[in-house]
């Protein structure tokens, strides 16, 4: 048996194939219209529709026919959000790397770990390299304690429960410890971490929000430790949380009274 279709899942491969029809061709279609349309048989087709229908994915009118459902638009404009920071964000990113010379990127919460949609690299010639779509741990992570220090208690709790991983024989894994740090770093909104995720690196990050005031975002810069010093590094910091202000501002985010200090 090949490993292509070892793998193979008719049924998925059943309602992706609904799904794209039922997109490309607006209005509501009968279970004998699609199974023709798809080429699959009746059976099937029914059964995904239920399914579908049975998760608000699909709409069955009075007549017995089938359309697509509002969940999938709800679907897709959770995936828009995505996109839509990601472009408002990289003129921003590309401001601080002209400006600390280092490799800048913008993480977004992912379940349990934070994912990683945008990377900008320094106009120089050897910087430390993140690739797009990786998935990293919050604790040990700048751009994951900026995102962890403003959520709620529940997220929080379900973060950091133990035993966290060790990444690096420098990575803060005590509950207690990292709840300290993002004491001060929703005091500052500056994030940092020095050896934590990998040996010789530097990361420095603060948290983006959106209109609503939900932490939606980490943003700031990775590096090379050799690279920096004290009076570097405090500079750094302020490029950083003034990207993360400007992203924030660019998707709706307004501070209120004395928040920003």
């Amino acid at each position: 048996m090949t490993k292509e279709k070892k793998y193979q899942a008719p049924a998925a491969e059943t309602m992706l194939k609904i799904l794209e029809f039922l997109a490309d061709h607006p209005g509501a279609w009968g279970i004998s219209e699609l199974s023709g349309a798809v080429q699959e048989g009746k059976n099937i087709v029914f059964r995904v529709l239920n399914v579908l229908a049975g998760h608000g994915y699909a709409v069955r009118n009075e007549s017995g026919k089938y359309e697509l459902g509002a969940k999938l638009f709800s679907l897709g404009m959770k995936l828009h959000d995505r996109f839509d920071l990601r472009f408002k964000a990289r003129p921003f990113l590309r401001v601080l790397a002209d400006r600390s010379g280092e490799t800048c990127q913008l993480q977004i919460p992912d379940g349990d770990r934070m994912l990683s949609i945008e990377t900008v690299y320094p106009r120089r010639d050897y910087y430390l390299m993140v690739n797009p779509g990786a998935r990293l741990y919050y604790h040990g992570n700048a751009f994951g304690k900026a995102v962890m220090a403003f959520l709620d208690e529940e997220c929080l709790k379900s973060i950091l429960k133990a035993p966290l991983k060790k990444i690096t024989e420098f990575t803060v894994t005590a509950p207690s410890a990292i709840r300290r740090e993002l004491v001060v770093i929703r005091r500052t909104r500056v994030a940092e971490e020095h050896n934590e995720y990998v040996r010789g690196s530097f990361c420095i990050g603060s948290p983006v929000f959106d209109a609503s005031g939900r932490v939606v975002a980490g943003v700031g810069i990775s590096a090379l430790s050799s690279r920096m010093d004290a009076a570097d590094e405090s500079q750094m910091k302020a490029w950083v949380r003034e990207c993360a202000e400007a992203i924030s501002e660019s998707i709706g985010y307004r501070e209120v009274g004395d928040e920003k200090k």
